[in-house]
């Protein structure tokens, strides 16, 4: 998969593949990929994102979660969120729900 979806079509929801380890430490993760064998470190607001997307979940629904979360402005966290869903599309640690 690409970055090409990195904006998400209105209402599409993205969910974390099955095929992966995850070891939460505290306030951060770590990630490995049975898929492609990788390991993928998180911080507290990728954390935050992967436990929401272990149900498909729209930007939408990640973003509400995020600002009641963390003190960020709309605009910011949009970004990240974008950008965050790109990068575990281009290592193919999350998929868009077909359901």
């Amino acid at each position: 998969m690409n970055g090409s979806s990195q904006n998400g079509a209105c209402g599409q929801k993205y969910k974390a593949i099955r095929e992966h380890l995850i070891s939460d430490l505290d306030s951060r993760a770590v990630i490995l990929s049975l898929v492609n064998g990788k390991y993928y470190g998180l911080n507290s607001v990728g954390l935050a994102i992967w436990k929401l997307i272990q149900t498909p979940s729209t930007i939408a629904e990640i973003e509400t979660s995020l600002l009641q979360l963390y003190d960020v402005d709309e605009a910011t966290c949009h970004h990240e969120v974008t950008t965050f869903l790109a990068t575990m599309l281009d290592e193919e640690l999350i998929e868009v729900d077909e359901e």
